[in-house]
Parts: C-alpha cells; structure tokens; sequence
C-alpha cells in the first residue's frame, strides 16, 4: 500500500470517527434553538461537552491531513475514496446508536466499496 492511499484512508476514517464522536456528543445536548437570541450561550453549551471537542479535533485533524492529500494525490483517485467514511459510519452507527442496518443499506454499502474499487483499478 503506498503512502498516499494510507494517508487518504487515515484522513478518511478521522473523518468518519470524528462524525460519530460529535454524534455522541449531539446526544447528550438538549434542545438547541441557535437563535439570534441563543447563539452564544448555545455555542458556550456545545463546547462544554467533552465528546464535541474530540469530534471536532478528530474532524479537523482529517481536514489538515487531507489538504496534505490533495498536494500530492489527483482529486479523481483520492475524492472516491472519502465515501469509504459513508460506510463506516453505517456500521458505526449500528453498533453504537442500534440504527438499524438494512437490506437497502448492505446493497449502499457493497456498491460503495465496488465503486472505489473499481474506480481505482
């Protein structure tokens, strides 16, 4: 495996945890208006809950690792690959908020990992 595919997949899955993790985090938060009102104190509630800020450096983390990607890699090899994070937040969903994981879901998934696949052959 060369190391830009590594560091593609790596900017990827970041991508993919840090969504999951902000998930988390999302959960514990009550109601949010983000109103013209509300916005700051929102902001100040969001930031209080320890699973957001992983999210977010996790996510950010993916970001600067995929500007790094782009300097080196062709967007039409590299871009494919992020949908690779689609799936594994389908399975990282099921697994941790029991969404349900459906026929129609196994066929998304299956054709994603075709779709790379192929696309990068």
């Amino acid at each position: 495996m060369n190391r830009n595919l590594i560091e593609i997949l790596v900017s990827v899955f970041m991508g993919a945890i840090g969504q999951t993790v902000l998930k988390l985090g999302a959960n514990k938060l009550d109601n949010l208006s983000l109103s013209f009102r509300t916005i700051f104190k929102d902001i100040i509630h969001i930031l209080m809950v320890p699973e957001i800020l992983v999210g977010l450096v996790l996510f950010g983390s993916s970001f600067l690792l995929w500007i790094k990607v782009l300097t080196k890699s062709d967007l039409s090899y590299a871009y494919p690959m992020v949908s690779l994070g689609y799936v594994l937040v389908a399975l990282l969903s099921k697994f941790l908020f029991n969404e349900p994981f459906t026929v129609n879901k196994v066929i998304g998934v299956v054709m994603i990992i075709s779709g790379v696949f192929v696309l990068n052959r």
